[in-house]
């Protein structure tokens, strides 16, 4: 049985929060200790006020308003978690874009490979293991950039054509594999040929994958591929846990993070 989810860090808002209501508790400190030093010190009412503007809009991660003096009201919980959620809405946008670009150009990529239907089952296995080596050292010698993305979708492509081919590829196995490039060659076999008996070791190796970005967003990509075919009933609840425990891991940033909630979401439209 996998283990239980570990909970994810703690997301930036609360992080904001904290450091706020630190930064506040420690000004009240300072300010018990200058009234104690010099309690003659004058501060004026426009200082106050002014002072109190100053620091409202930090003030927004704890409070939904603040109402000063005169009846202005300050509101900024509610419009932060709007620009927040405006953010997110955008940066879902931009990554199903890319998302798609990737798709396309996968299957043009494939679709254009060597022909290789005549290659004996050898040959064809031997061109797996050479795939599988190729990326391994891509993304172990070459930093990350455009240009290695690129190298490593043409193995991707490559090793979805000649997995399909090999009729003794042997999926179980290379799930739990110690090394990258044959994970990927699985992922690229259930991409091919989605299969719902490799589910649970698929899910597995997948979020296992969490270090490996190019890995992990193929591996999300071949899930969505298994469950469009056998249907998401096919998930188990711990797993689709899990997912969502890692969806809340990625950077806001990742690509990842729209293939991965998108999946999420045909799984609870079930």
């Amino acid at each position: 049985m996998p283990e239980e989810p570990i909970p994810g860090p703690r997301s930036g808002h609360d992080r904001r929060r904290d450091v706020i209501a630190a930064v506040i508790t420690c000004s009240a400190i300072g300010a018990a200790i200058v009234h104690a030093v010099r309690p003659g010190l004058k501060i004026d009412a426009v200082t106050a006020v002014l002072l109190a503007v100053a620091v409202v809009p930090w003030l927004g991660a704890l409070f939904d308003s603040i109402e000063l003096p005169g009846g202005t009201k300050f509101q900024y919980k509610r419009l932060v978690d709007r620009i927040e959620a405006a953010e997110e809405r955008s940066a879902r946008a931009g990554h199903a874009a890319d998302d798609a670009s990737r798709t396309a150009r996968l299957a043009f990529v494939a679709g254009g490979s060597a022909d290789d239907e005549g290659a004996t089952g050898s040959t064809v296995s031997g061109t797996v293991a050479q795939l599988a080596a190729e990326y391994t050292q891509v993304r172990e010698r070459m930093a990350s950039s455009p240009e290695r993305t690129n190298l490593m979708e043409q193995i991707f492509a490559d090793l979805v054509t000649a997995t399909r081919r090999e009729q003794d590829f042997d999926v179980e196995d290379s799930l739990t594999s110690h090394d990258p490039g044959t994970r990927l060659a699985a992922y690229a076999r259930l991409y091919a040929r989605p299969d719902a008996d490799h589910l649970d070791p698929l899910v597995e190796a997948v979020l296992g994958d969490e270090d490996r970005a190019f890995s992990q967003y193929w591996g999300f990509k071949t899930i969505t591929a298994v469950v469009d075919t056998a249907g998401a009933g096919r998930m188990r609840i711990g797993d689709v846990d899990r997912l969502e425990t890692c969806l809340s891991r990625l950077p806001r940033d990742s690509d990842r993070i729209g293939v991965l909630a998108r999946l999420l979401d045909k799984i609870e439209a079930r």
